[in-house]
């Protein structure tokens, strides 16, 4: 993947001092410029009376964005703020459009009840896009961003395989190690268990065919790493991987062997982009 052109949501909430973290740390990587969009969401044009609380929104905007440009240009990052008025999802769409964006990093907030604005964005962008997850306070400017684990689940899909060749490209870059795992579903062993085949009889040939299969993979693509095979709900495992591990980021493809062929983004990523304690990166 090569990164030219960086976008970064801005909303000035708990995450935006993460997602600029993270922003400066692929620009400075990827030697890529920065836009830092900041959009006044609203589904209909707002009445005259609300003008000038949009015009007092936009005028703090400006000068927040141009604070945190003025911080990143003293580490030498081409940085350019944009502030956009309208639907979310189409200002986003006309922002990366404008600017030909390469990558997409946004915060993430999970509600509930309803779908946050990251993730109805998540769901809209058909774009490489970086989710910044974490524990407070553990990032404070792009200096403290570390990324030496990167996990890749893999699932034979089209998809999990150009998910796979970016992270050991990341992981080439970064001097990171790299762990890719495939997590059989449970309902596979289930079936044949119930014709009385011994539950070890089945599994070994199954985690050994499947090893065997992630190596050939591996090896054609002239990929380095750590190989795993786990059985039962896949976001579950690849959560209980990445935490048991301390991962630092996870490279998952947008969509894997699902039934629903219209979605951008899979159960299995959505279940793992809202559970995640680390930054999760979403290649379709």
């Amino acid at each position: 993947m090569q990164i030219r052109k960086i976008l970064s949501g801005i909303d000035f909430g708990k995450e935006t001092e993460k997602v600029i973290s993270y922003s400066a740390f692929f620009a400075k990587t990827f030697n890529a410029s920065l836009d830092l969009l900041y959009v006044i969401d609203y589904l209909m044009t707002p009445p005259m009376y609300l003008q000038s609380y949009i015009k007092e929104e936009s005028k703090e905007a400006f000068i927040k964005l141009n604070n945190i440009k003025e911080l990143l240009s003293k580490s030498e990052i081409n940085t350019q703020t944009k502030i956009l008025s309208g639907r979310l999802q189409e200002s986003f769409q006309k922002a990366i459009k404008k600017s030909q964006a390469d990558l997409v990093i946004l915060g993430f907030v999970h509600h509930p009840l309803r779908r946050s604005s990251s993730e109805k964005l998540i769901k809209s962008l058909k774009i490489p896009m970086l989710v910044v997850k974490g524990k407070e306070n553990k990032i404070k400017s792009f200096e403290d961003v570390l990324i030496k684990k990167i996990l890749c689940p893999y699932d034979f899909s089209e998809i999990s395989e150009k998910a796979l060749i970016e992270a050991a490209n990341f992981a080439s870059l970064f001097g990171s190690e790299l762990d890719v795992i495939h997590v059989l579903p449970e309902f596979i062993s289930n079936k044949k268990i119930k014709k009385k085949i011994r539950y070890d009889e089945l599994l070994k040939p199954l985690y050994e065919e499947t090893i065997n299969n992630i190596l050939e993979i591996l090896k054609k693509n002239n990929i380095n790493a750590n190989s795993f095979v786990y059985e039962g709900e896949p976001s579950e495992k690849i959560i209980l991987h990445a935490k048991r591990k301390d991962m630092d980021l996870i490279v998952i493809g947008a969509r894997g062997l699902g039934l629903i062929k219209g979605l951008l983004i899979g159960s299995v990523t959505d279940s793992v982009l809202k559970k995640s304690d680390c930054p999760v990166l979403i290649i379709h």
